[in-house]
C-alpha cells in the first residue's frame, strides 16, 4: 500500500486549491442523454450499449474509440479521473464523426475546464465494503488562457465475485488557449491496481448450468491476485486556419502492464456441484501502443449549403507480449469451498511478441443542406502488418491492404423528423481468446467487417425525441471448436431493431429507454457440418433497458430515481444445447441536492438488483460467472 500512486494520490487530495464552483454536483446522465444508446457522466451510466458491447459487438475489442474525436488506439483503459464523459455513437449519431466504423464509434470527453476554480470531492461507500474518495479540480494558471485540470482517487473495491482490491488513480491536463482559434491539450493519467484476485468462471462437463452458489464469495487462493498499470498520456491540438481551413491532430502512447497476474476456473463441474479448480499463472505482460491521427478540413458554403472536405492521416505501432502462463491444478473438490492451499513452486514458459504496424488515409466529404438534409461519403486505405514471434517456430506475418468506404445519407422529411441510412467498410481487430480456452489470451488475426443500417428520428417537442432503427452487422466470427481452441468459425450477422426515446416527459420527469431486438447467426462449413450451432455463444435476442428521474415538487431538491433493464435467454454452448434463462433487474435509488457548508453537495444512495436475481453470465463455451446479488451503495459529492 505504499506504491508512489498512493502517495501522489493523498497529495493531490490534499493540495488542489479550494474554490466555490459547481461541477460533478451537477451531473446527471439521465437529463442529459441524447439518446438512449449508451452514455456516461461521473460514475453514471445508462443505455443500451456501452463501450463493451454495441449491437452485439465491442467497439474497444474493434479499435473504433475517440477521445475529443480524435483516433486513438487504446490498450489501457481510461481512468474517471482523466474523463468526464463517453457517448457511443451509432446510426444517425454517428454521421458526424468522420469514417464511421461498424458497430458504431465510442467518444470520451476531457474532464472540463473552468474559468472558475473548482474542486469536486466524492466520498462513497458500496458495493459491501468498497469505499472510495475522488477529487477533481479544474483552476485557471494564466487566466482563460491555460487552465490545469487535475485529479486523484483512491478507492478499496469489493464486488460480486466476493474479490478485492485497492485502485489509486491520478491525472494531469491543460487546456492551452495561446490564440484565437487555437488550442493544445496535453494530458496524462495513470491507474494502478494491487491484491486483484480473479472472478472465478465455472466450466461445465455438458449442456447444463452449474448448480447455484453463494455469491460475493471468494474460493481461490489469497495468493492469487492481479497487479499492473495502466498509462495514458498524449497530445492534442485544434487549430482554425484562414480561409475556413481547421486543423485537428493527436499523437498518444497507451500502456497496460501487469506484474503478475492470474486466471481461476472450476472446470468438469458436475450437477452436484463438484469440480475441478484449476489457476494460470501469468508471467509479466505488457501491451504499448502509439498512435496519432493528423486531418486538415476546409468549408464553404453555397447558398443553404455548406460542404466540408477533409483530408485525414492515422497510424498505430502496437507491441504485445503473451503467453508462456503457469497451469496450477489444485485438484478436485466442492466447489463452494474455499482453497487453502499454499502457493505452489511453478515456472513461466517463453513469451509470444507481436507487433501491428498499420497506416491509414483517407478522404471524407460532407454537405449540410438546411432544411434538406446532409450526406457524407469517405474512403480510406489501409496498410496492416502485424509480426509474431513464438517460441520455438519461425517468425510469421500477415499483411492486410484494404479499400475501406463509408457513405451515409440524411433527409429532413420535416422540422421534426428525419430519415437516415448509411454503409461502412472496417478494418477491425477480434481481441484475444479468452481464458477458458486452449489458447487462452492469443491474439486474433484482423478481420473485415460490414455495417448497413437506416432509420428514422421523430423530435417530439423540443425535449422528447425518438429514434427507430434497423442494421445488418456481418462479421467473421471467431469460438471455440470441439478442441477449444478458440479460432475462426464461419461468419456471424446481426440484424436487428433498435428503439430510442428520450426527454422529459413532464416537468420533472426524465427518461431513457430503448429495447433491441436482434437476430444473429451464423454461417459456415462448421455450422452445415453440425460443429457448430447457427447462434453464436452469449448474445440475447431481446434486450431492454429504462431509466428515469422524477423530482419531487413538495421535496426542493429532492429526485426519485430507478432502472429496469431486461434481456433474453443466451445461448451457452457451442453446438446451442442450452440456453439460459430470460432476466430482468430493478434499482431504486434517491439524489439529494443541497448546500453543505454554503457548498453545493449532492447525496445519493442506490439499491440495484433489487429483487436479488440469480444469474448465470455466459462468459464463453459452457462457461459461466455469477451475477451481481442485491447490493446497495451511497455517495456523498461536494463542489469547493
Amino acid at each position: 500500500m505504499q506504491s508512489w500512486h498512493l502517495k501522489a494520490a493523498m497529495l493531490l487530495l490534499a493540495t488542489i486549491p479550494a474554490a466555490a464552483f459547481a461541477q460533478r454536483t451537477g451531473e446527471d446522465v439521465v437529463a442529459s442523454a441524447e439518446d438512449a444508446f449508451g452514455s456516461n457522466i461521473g460514475n453514471e451510466r445508462v443505455g443500451l450499449y456501452s463501450p463493451g458491447e454495441v449491437r452485439g459487438f465491442s467497439p474497444i475489442t474493434a479499435g473504433n474509440i475517440r477521445i475529443e474525436g480524435v483516433y486513438i488506439d487504446r490498450p489501457a483503459d481510461f481512468t474517471g479521473r482523466l474523463v468526464e464523459r463517453s457517448t457511443v455513437r451509432v446510426g444517425l449519431t454517428a454521421q458526424n464523426y468522420l469514417f464511421p466504423a461498424p458497430t458504431g464509434v465510442v467518444d470520451y470527453q476531457l474532464r472540463s475546464a473552468s474559468a472558475e476554480p473548482v474542486v469536486s470531492a466524492v466520498v462513497g461507500f458500496g458495493p459491501f465494503e468498497a469505499m472510495k474518495l475522488e477529487v477533481d479540480g479544474s483552476f485557471p494558471v494564466a487566466g482563460q488562457q491555460l487552465i490545469a485540470m487535475t485529479g486523484a482517487s483512491i478507492s478499496a473495491e469489493d464486488n460480486a465475485y466476493g474479490t478485492t482490491s485497492v485502485v489509486t488513480a491520478v491525472s494531469a491536463a491543460f487546456r492551452w488557449r495561446p490564440s484565437a482559434g487555437v488550442e493544445v491539450i496535453p494530458f496524462w493519467s495513470q491507474e494502478h491496481v494491487r491484491d486483484r484476485e480473479p472472478r472465478a468462471v465455472y466450466v461445465t462437463g455438458g449442456p447444463f448450468l452449474p448448480p447455484e452458489v453463494r455469491r460475493h464469495r471468494y474460493t481461490g487462493p489469497e495468493w492469487a491476485a492481479h497487479e499492473g498499470k495502466m498509462t495514458n498520456l498524449g497530445m492534442i491540438g485544434k487549430a482554425a486556419l484562414a480561409d475556413d481551413w481547421r486543423l485537428v491532430a493527436g499523437l498518444f502512447r497507451s500502456s497496460s502492464a501487469s506484474s503478475k497476474s492470474f486466471s481461476h476456473q472450476l472446470v468438469d463441474v458436475t450437477p452436484e456441484g463438484a469440480g475441478r479448480r484449476v489457476l494460470h499463472a501469468d508471467p509479466p505482460r505488457d501491451t504499448t501502443s502509439w498512435s496519432g491521427e493528423a486531418r486538415v478540413s476546409r468549408s464553404f458554403t453555397d447558398g443553404e449549403r455548406l460542404h466540408t472536405i477533409h483530408l485525414s492521416g492515422r497510424a498505430r505501432d502496437r507491441k504485445s507480449s503473451y503467453g508462456g502462463a503457469a497451469t496450477i491444478d489444485l485438484g478436485l473438490g466442492e466447489i463452494e469451498q474455499p482453497s487453502p492451499l499454499p502457493r505452489p513452486d511453478y515456472s513461466f514458459g517463453l513469451q509470444t511478441f507481436d507487433s501491428v504496424k498499420q497506416w491509414t488515409v483517407g478522404a471524407a466529404y460532407e454537405a449540410h443542406w438546411r432544411g434538406v438534409g446532409s450526406l457524407s461519403l469517405g474512403v480510406q486505405q489501409t496498410d496492416y502488418r502485424k509480426t509474431v514471434t513464438a517460441p520455438n517456430v519461425p517468425v510469421t506475418g500477415t499483411r492486410d491492404q484494404a479499400w475501406l468506404y463509408n457513405g451515409t445519407l440524411a433527409i429532413e422529411i420535416s422540422l421534426n423528423v428525419a430519415v437516415y441510412a448509411g454503409y461502412s467498410r472496417g478494418l477491425e481487430e477480434s481481441g484475444v481468446a479468452p481464458d477458458s480456452a486452449v489458447n487462452r489470451t492469443q491474439a486474433l488475426p484482423a478481420i473485415h467487417t460490414t455495417q448497413v443500417d437506416a432509420g428514422v428520428r421523430w423530435v417530439i417537442n423540443p425535449d422528447i425525441r425518438a429514434v427507430l432503427g434497423v442494421f445488418d452487422v456481418r462479421k467473421p466470427y471467431f469460438g471455440a471448436d470441439e478442441r477449444n481452441v478458440f479460432t475462426e468459425l464461419g461468419e456471424v450477422t446481426h440484424r436487428g431493431i433498435e428503439f430510442s426515446l428520450t426527454g422529459e416527459l413532464f416537468e420533472g420527469f426524465n427518461l431513457v429507454t430503448g429495447a433491441v431486438l436482434l437476430d444473429p447467426r451464423l454461417t459456415g462449413d462448421p455450422v452445415e457440418q453440425g460443429r457448430v450451432g447457427r447462434r453464436p455463444i452469449g448474445q440475447p435476442r431481446r434486450f431492454a433497458t429504462l431509466s428515469a428521474n422524477y423530482a419531487l415538487a413538495a421535496v426542493p431538491g429532492l429526485t426519485l430515481t430507478s432502472g429496469i433493464s431486461y434481456h433474453g435467454g443466451r445461448v451457452a454452448d457451442r453446438l446451442n444445447l442450452l440456453r439460459t434463462p430470460a432476466v430482468g433487474t430493478l434499482a431504486m435509488g434517491a439524489r439529494y441536492r443541497f448546500e453543505l457548508a454554503g457548498a453545493p453537495a449532492l447525496l445519493q444512495a442506490q439499491v440495484s438488483n433489487l429483487t436479488d436475481v440469480f444469474e448465470w453470465q455466459v462468459a464463453s463455451n459452457s462457461a459461466y460467472a455469477v451475477n451481481s446479488p442485491r447490493t446497495f451503495q451511497t455517495s456523498l459529492t461536494v463542489d469547493f
